[in-house]
C-alpha cells in the first residue's frame, strides 16, 4: 500500500455513489475503486448475517485492488458489517454513521433517522447518536421503498412524491433535524425539501468525505495533487439503463462500468 494506493468503496447498489461524488468533491487527486452489489440490492430487506456475508464479500473482492482505506457506503451495511471488517483488515475501515451523527448533533437534539427496515431494526443511529450525547432524542422511520425507486430512477415525480409524504407523515413535531439514514436517499432532496422545507436534511456523503480527508493528510496516506485520478465502477449486475443511472448519482458522466462476480 502507497500513497497513490486507492480508496475502495462499496454499497449495495449504485447509492453508494452519492458518497463517492462527495469524495471526488473534497479530494479531486485520489483514485477510487467503487464496486455496487447490484445483483443483491437492497441489503435493508435481508437478514443480519446476510448482511454481514454480503459485506465480507465485497471488501474480499475489494482487497484485490490493494487499497489504503475502505468505504462502507451503506448504512445497513456499515450497521451490521463494520465491526467485523475493522477486525479483519489492517488498514482503516470508514461506515457512514457516525460521521452524519455527529453533523446532526451540532444542529439539533431532536433528531429523526429516515432508513432501510434493517437500519432501523438495528438501532444503530440511536446507540451512535446517544452515546456522543445522552440528552438527544430519536426518531427512527423505516422507508423500504425507497432503494428501489433510488435505484429505478424515480428520484422526482408524483408517485415518489407521495411515498414520501406517507413515510413523513408520523414525524414528531419536536424534530428540526433529519438524517437520511441510507446513501441512496439524496437523490430524493428536491422531494423531501418540498415537503418538509423546515427541516435540516442530513447526508453522509459529505461529512464523511471531509472525515476521510483529514484522516488521509494525519496519516500521510493522502495522494499528491498533480496525480491523474481515476474512478472504477464495478458492478455485480448490469441492466441497460445503469450507466445513465450510475452517472446521474455521480453528478458527472460515469466510467465504463465493469462487470464483476463475487
Amino acid at each position: 500500500m502507497t500513497m497513490s494506493s486507492p480508496i475502495a468503496v462499496f454499497d449495495s447498489g449504485i447509492g453508494g455513489l452519492t458518497v463517492v461524488q462527495a469524495l471526488r468533491q473534497q479530494m479531486p487527486e485520489e483514485t477510487i475503486v467503487y464496486l455496487g452489489d447490484t445483483a443483491r440490492v437492497p441489503y435493508g430487506t435481508k437478514s443480519a448475517s446476510t448482511i454481514q456475508r454480503y459485506a465480507i464479500q465485497a471488501a474480499e473482492k475489494l482487497a484485490s485492488y490493494k487499497p489504503k482505506l475502505l468505504i462502507i457506503a451503506c448504512n445497513t451495511a456499515s450497521a451490521y458489517g463494520l465491526e467485523i471488517l475493522k477486525r479483519r483488515w489492517s488498514i482503516p475501515v470508514l461506515g457512514v454513521i457516525e460521521a452524519s451523527a455527529r453533523l446532526a448533533l451540532t444542529h439539533s437534539h431532536s433528531i429523526a433517522v429516515l432508513a432501510t427496515r434493517a437500519t432501523v431494526t438495528s438501532d444503530i443511529y440511536p446507540q451512535t447518536l446517544k452515546a456522543m450525547n445522552t440528552a438527544v432524542s430519536v426518531h427512527s422511520m423505516a422507508a423500504p421503498l425507497l432503494v428501489s425507486l433510488a435505484e429505478e430512477g424515480w428520484w422526482d415525480n408524483s408517485i415518489t412524491e407521495d411515498i414520501c409524504r406517507y413515510y413523513l407523515a408520523d414525524l414528531p413535531a419536536s424534530v428540526n433535524t433529519v438524517i437520511l439514514g441510507c446513501t441512496h436517499f439524496p437523490v430524493f432532496l428536491p422531494i423531501l425539501e418540498r415537503i418538509r422545507p423546515d427541516l435540516k436534511w442530513i447526508d453522509s456523503g459529505t461529512p464523511l468525505a471531509k472525515e476521510v480527508r483529514k484522516l488521509l493528510s494525519n496519516t500521510t496516506r493522502s495522494q499528491a495533487p498533480t496525480s491523474h485520478p481515476t474512478l472504477r465502477l464495478l458492478v455485480t449486475d448490469e441492466s441497460t439503463k445503469l450507466h445513465e443511472l450510475a452517472s446521474r448519482f455521480l453528478g458527472e458522466s460515469a466510467p465504463p462500468i465493469e462487470l464483476i462476480n463475487i
